[in-house]
């Protein structure tokens, strides 16, 4: 399965919950924000501005839209990490990393079961710290 395949069949509702019109709109909201946090935890990263062209530097093994698709399919299927990086054809460990990424975006949009188990996941990850 490449990757084509694999987007068009994850965005098909029965997996990601969401019509696919509903999806691209989500996905065009959450798009900059997601672009400006990973620009912020760049910046924090090497304490300062950019040192290289924009651009420049390793490429992520998955697009914004894979990790939002994959993030669904795992939060209403629950499939594994492990089968989605089969799928994608990346390691699992990327998939987890697109998970927790995008998890606080779509809590902060008010998907309230995703919320609900990001704050769960943080919590006994020492991410964060919330009122109990």
């Amino acid at each position: 399965m490449n990757i084509k395949q694999a987007r068009a069949a994850m965005s098909h509702p029965a997996f990601c919950g969401l019509s696919r019109q509903h999806l691209g709109e989500l996905i065009e909201e959450l798009a900059p924000r997601w672009e400006a946090r990973c620009e912020s935890v760049r910046r924090e990263r090497r304490r300062g501005v950019r040192r290289r062209q924009a651009g420049a530097g390793p490429k992520y093994e998955l697009v914004f839209t894979d990790r939002v698709l994959a993030t669904f399919v795992h939060l209403r299927t629950g499939l594994s990490h492990e089968a989605l990086a089969v799928i994608y054809e990346v390691g699992s460990s990327a998939i987890g990393r697109a998970i927790s990424e995008i998890c606080p975006l779509l809590a902060e949009r008010g998907f309230a079961g995703v919320r609900a188990t990001w704050e769960w996941w943080a919590r006994g990850q020492g991410h964060i710290r919330l009122p109990r």
